[in-house]
């Protein structure tokens, strides 16, 4: 049987490092080590969470009972190997990522995945974050539920397809919808107003998204068809032809959902 957790490494120091470190620190977990290939961003995080960063990444498992493996996806099995006989559990952040980028390694590990966007020095409630879960074993799924049940009210098992489906719904949810932001702020400076007025729009659009069926809460001049209009929009994005595509690809997505 795994033994309960009590001291956690981290291999990374980016965005979901510094949040889960601090969480898991303001928990009572000793957060035994810091690892990154900037070493200076290492010793910030540890700096933060009262623990220290470590030169070599050989040495997060010298007290550690779980690694938590925060890099970008692409390093995630570069991160293994370089820990590998390591004896405790490990598990990677990733959605797209799939258990088996562990299990040639360890025969303990699994996925600790909190669905959420981070950011450093942007305070969230963990509490409210979903956090998906997969494991080698049931001992180990017990033990990692236990971790993330410390940190969320949120917690539930997720296999490899289902997680890279859920990556794939967050990121149309996530960071296609900033996307959308980023481009409305850059058209409204052209035309002198400021950005701010379209504040409360996107928190009512939001609202609506999460209150039922965005499917239902649609609107726009692409639902109710209004091609005169459209074209006319699409018209003035005529300086911005990238703009101009996207938009008349996403009316038409609009238009065919609603025929």
């Amino acid at each position: 049987m795994q033994k309960s957790i009590t001291k956690i490494a981290l291999a990374g120091s980016g965005n979901i490092a510094w949040h889960l470190a601090n969480a898991l620190k303001l928990q009572g977990y000793q957060i035994t080590g810091i690892w990154s290939r900037n070493f200076s961003n290492a010793r910030a995080l540890a700096e933060s969470c009262g623990s220290v960063a470590c030169e070599e990444i050989s040495d997060l498992g010298k007290s550690a009972d779980l690694i938590i493996i925060a890099v970008a996806d692409k390093a995630i099995e570069d991160v293994a190997n370089a820990i590998r006989g390591f004896d405790g559990i490990v598990v990677h952040t990733a959605g797209s990522v799939s258990i088996d980028a562990l299990k040639d390694f360890f025969k303990n590990c699994g996925v600790l995945y909190p669905l959420q966007t981070f950011s450093k020095g942007t305070p969230v409630n963990m509490r409210e974050i979903p956090f998906f879960l997969e494991s080698s074993s049931e001992n180990v799924s017990q033990t990692i539920k236990q971790v993330a049940l410390s940190l969320s009210d949120k917690v539930y098992q997720a296999d490899s397809h289902q997680r890279i489906l859920l990556h794939v719904a967050a990121v149309f949810a996530a960071n296609y919808s900033n996307l959308m932001y980023t481009i409305g702020n850059e058209v409204i400076k052209s035309s002198g107003l400021p950005q701010e007025v379209l504040y409360p729009l996107i928190l009512e659009t939001a609202r609506k998204a999460i209150s039922g069926d965005p499917m239902k809460m649609q609107t726009g001049p692409a639902r109710r068809n209004d091609t005169t209009t459209i074209e006319k929009h699409i018209e003035i994005l005529a300086s911005l032809p990238e703009y101009a595509e996207l938009y008349r690809l996403l009316a038409n997505l609009i238009s065919k959902k609603y025929k």
